[in-house]
């Protein structure tokens, strides 16, 4: 039986971390996809026990606690294996390191995050549904794991936003996007586009290219600047989806928000890998002005202030990375 007990668990392991592997490489909704089928498990499992799940309270910590009561009483979970905190609205969820051997999901905890993976605890998305189920209120989870202290934290807190390339989905026969009409942009369509502004008006390119995601990023921006209370979250939570939309992986280097300056940089900027095989200028020139329109609106409207981003270092040019540098308007007409 003992067999049998861990060849199953090599099982359920193995099939978490699959959905991992899986959820990593899909472009639209991954992160999405993984929290649901944590979550959705947990739904089932709450499903089962709800008879037994009585909370005597409304604070978040006290009905994660009654409900893994209730799992202890089914022989599935040891008493004192975790210790349940309040922090604001958020529950921090701490696993003894020494009931961490015996948690049956470690395999899958460690080797995802040692391949750098898309993570959701399935002990925490349980939770997540009873604290959902009890509240009236969407959660999500993360994880720390720090190996040299073996001390295994989660947090349980509530969903302040999705992010907009996460709700992708078909809608009879269409593609919405945060419930609004989308289609997939190719290297190729956009090759065309460039090259017929360039055919036909190739001097107001550079503006075209600008403009058009200076307002495309614009509420995103918005967005993301109501959600969070800092600029560099909200700037994060900006990048994240212009990675999930294939602009590149874009990382903030340095940010100032009293004085409205800021370094960025773009690893893999498709407007460098679209334009590499064509001779789009007559002479080398840095390539990513449409990103350079979309960090621009971001800035403007998470710092309160128009700002400029120029182009500083371009990857079709030379380098692993383009490098933006970004500062208020009015430093641009003092000039």
């Amino acid at each position: 039986m003992y067999n049998a007990e861990k060849f199953y668990l090599k099982i359920i392991n193995s099939i978490y971390l699959n959905l991992s592997r899986t959820a990593s490489s899909i472009p639209f909704g991954g992160n999405h996809f993984l929290d649901e089928v944590t979550r959705g498990v947990g739904e089932l499992i709450l499903k089962e026990y709800e008879e037994q799940f009585n909370p005597e309270s409304t604070k978040p910590s006290e009905i994660c606690k009654a409900y893994l009561k209730t799992l202890g009483r089914q022989d599935f979970l040891e008493d004192g294996a975790f210790q349940l905190e309040d922090d604001g609205d958020s529950v921090v969820v701490t696993m003894n390191p020494k009931d961490q051997e015996h948690c049956i999901y470690k395999e899958f905890c460690r080797e995802a995050q040692k391949e750098s993976l898309l993570f959701y605890c399935p002990r925490l998305g349980v939770l997540q549904s009873v604290l959902k189920k009890s509240l009236g209120v969407e959660y999500s989870t993360s994880v720390d794991w720090e190996p040299e202290s073996k001390i295994c934290r989660g947090r349980i807190s509530p969903v302040k936003r999705r992010l907009r390339t996460e709700m992708a989905r078909f809608v009879d026969d269409t593609l919405n996007i945060a419930g609004e009409r989308a289609m997939l942009f190719t290297k190729d369509a956009y090759l065309s586009l460039l090259t017929a502004v360039a055919e036909y008006a190739p001097f107001i390119l550079r503006k075209v290219l600008f403009d058009s995601g200076y307002r495309s990023f614009l509420g995103v921006a918005r967005e993301a600047a109501d959600s969070y209370k800092t600029p560099e979250k909200s700037l994060r939570v900006c990048f994240e989806e212009m990675k999930h939309c294939g602009i590149g992986k874009v990382e903030l280097i340095s940010l100032d928000p009293s004085a409205g300056h800021a370094v960025i940089r773009c690893y893999q900027s498709f407007e460098v890998a679209a334009v590499e095989d064509i001779e789009l200028y007559r002479t080398p020139r840095v390539t990513c002005d449409h990103l350079r329109g979309q960090l621009s609106a971001c800035l403007t409207v998470i710092l309160g202030c128009p700002i400029i981003c120029e182009e500083m270092q371009c990857a079709a040019l030379d380098g692993e990375y383009c490098e933006f540098l970004a500062y208020p308007e009015e430093e641009n007409e003092r000039k």
